[in-house]
């Protein structure tokens, strides 16, 4: 079962679907299907279209425009186009990479060159008219996720202030949540995972134009960094080999996720490890002998024999699972999974997951286990870091869950933001990718009676 996007906790998902009533929305989804049956909001693979998102209603209430999207380094293949229900077709727009807004008397509103504009829009020929006027160049754009955060209607427009991709810090803080070092400097870091010795934190980190994302290393003794990948995609959730000597990650260059290897020193060229044939992929874990990985299939849980270099799945729920991570000895997995409508983390035997034990209680996500495996940690729903610990001989035990200290992590942006903190192997400090919080907040700016400085 796929995962509902409004399901997920991250910005990109938030925006992605307004609460259409079930009715439209599963006209939506059908319109969406009929373009590609195996996925409701992929397109046409010869466009390089990777994502259909932001659908907004016209004011008919049978069209609707959306955003034809892909995130490999085609960007000049993404399109607005106008759908219809009970329909599949559809008519081309204008070339861009942002979603898009429509408003009396007659204008279409979207990101062109980094800036937000207005350009007349014939509903019935559904075509533009004339040339865009810039209104603003410095609404908030989210390049990564192809959404400017800006809204209009009759006579007004809202859009907030700002751009460039969300920056954070990543911060050591003991148990108690006293900061204990910073690591560099401040800068747009997702996904960090120390090194097995402890030494070195892998990232992905977004470049300056937002656009693209690659694999670092950053030294923690030396703050030494250095670039492991290059391409032009999305390179993401980075994980290391049990040894420390190379890193998996997903990337999307083919349109779709494939994981891909690189030896952690930089050396040899990277090498294709995994291909799973789905649109959204990524590895979550690597067992310490080495001989499995845990990785995200779409919505499912699965794992990768190293040997055998076969898929099987491991985890199928009435939800999504994310997060998956083995416990030391290989015996276990935790987890996180919305099966009950809320994020809940659980863990369960490995390799047969025929039980389960629920971990945390009224919310939970982003499990990690302490070296030894006696202790487990994971983040409430309102981002606390806890503690639970564990006994797991024939059966699972736990204790209560303890809060250690609030954490102030930075907010995720697309459903590959899955990593937000780390822990030492002995449970004693933890790295979090800790929000910078600006002096002065992007504020939102609104523009009453638009329409006459457009049309001057």
């Amino acid at each position: 079962m796929r995962r509902a996007p409004w399901q997920r906790r991250d910005l990109e998902s938030r925006w992605s679907d307004p609460v259409f009533p079930g009715r439209i929305r599963r006209a939506l989804q059908d319109f969406f299907n009929r373009r590609d049956p195996n996925r409701s909001d992929q397109g046409d693979a010869s466009r390089f279209e990777w994502s259909h998102r932001w659908p907004i209603f016209l004011p008919d209430g049978k069209h609707f425009l959306y955003l034809a999207a892909n995130f490999s380094g085609q960007f000049d293949k993404n399109e607005i186009f106008v759908g219809e229900l009970d329909s599949s077709q559809r008519w081309p727009i204008v070339s861009a990479s942002s979603n898009a807004a429509y408003s009396e008397p007659g204008y279409l509103f979207y990101i062109r060159d980094n800036a937000l504009v207005a350009q007349r829009f014939d509903l019935r020929q559904k075509a533009l008219i004339g040339e865009p006027h810039t209104l603003t160049d410095a609404v908030q754009y989210f390049s990564i996720i192809d959404l400017g955060v800006f809204d209009a209607g009759k006579g007004i427009l809202v859009s907030e202030n700002g751009s460039g991709a969300a920056k954070s810090q990543l911060m050591w803080f003991d148990r108690s949540g006293k900061p204990v070092g910073a690591v560099g400097h401040p800068g747009p870091f997702g996904n960090i995972n120390l090194s097995p010795d402890g030494r070195k934190v892998v990232v992905d980190q977004t470049d300056a134009d937002g656009r693209h994302i690659n694999i670092w290393i950053h030294d923690l003794a030396s703050e030494a960094s250095s670039r492991l990948s290059f391409s032009s995609a999305a390179d993401q959730l980075p994980v290391w080999s049990p040894n420390g000597k190379s890193v998996v990650f997903g990337s999307n260059r083919k349109l779709h996720f494939v994981i891909y290897q690189k030896n952690s020193d930089g050396s040899g060229p990277e090498q294709e490890f995994a291909d799973l044939g789905a649109a959204e992929v990524g590895t979550w874990d690597w067992s310490r002998d080495g001989r499995y990985l845990l990785m995200m299939r779409n919505s499912e849980l699965c794992y990768f024999g190293v040997a055998d270099r076969q898929v099987k799945p491991f985890l199928q729920t009435g939800g999504s699972v994310r997060n998956a991570q083995f416990s030391p000895d290989g015996k276990w997995v935790a987890y996180s999974s919305n099966e009950t409508g809320n994020w809940e983390v659980y863990v369960s035997p490995f390799p047969d997951a025929s039980s389960k034990w629920q971990v945390s209680s009224g919310g939970g996500e982003e499990p990690r286990w302490r070296r030894d495996g006696k202790e487990l940690f994971y983040l409430s729903t309102d981002r606390k870091l806890m503690s639970v610990a564990v006994k797991a001989g024939g059966n699972f035990e736990t204790g209560p869950s303890v809060v250690l200290f609030q954490t102030h992590v930075r907010q995720p942006v697309s459903f590959m933001d899955a990593f937000s903190y780390d822990v030492t192997s002995d449970g004693q400090k933890f790295m979090i990718n800790t929000r910078m919080d600006e002096a002065n907040a992007a504020p939102l700016s609104v523009v009453l009676n638009w329409a006459s400085e457009v049309e001057k």
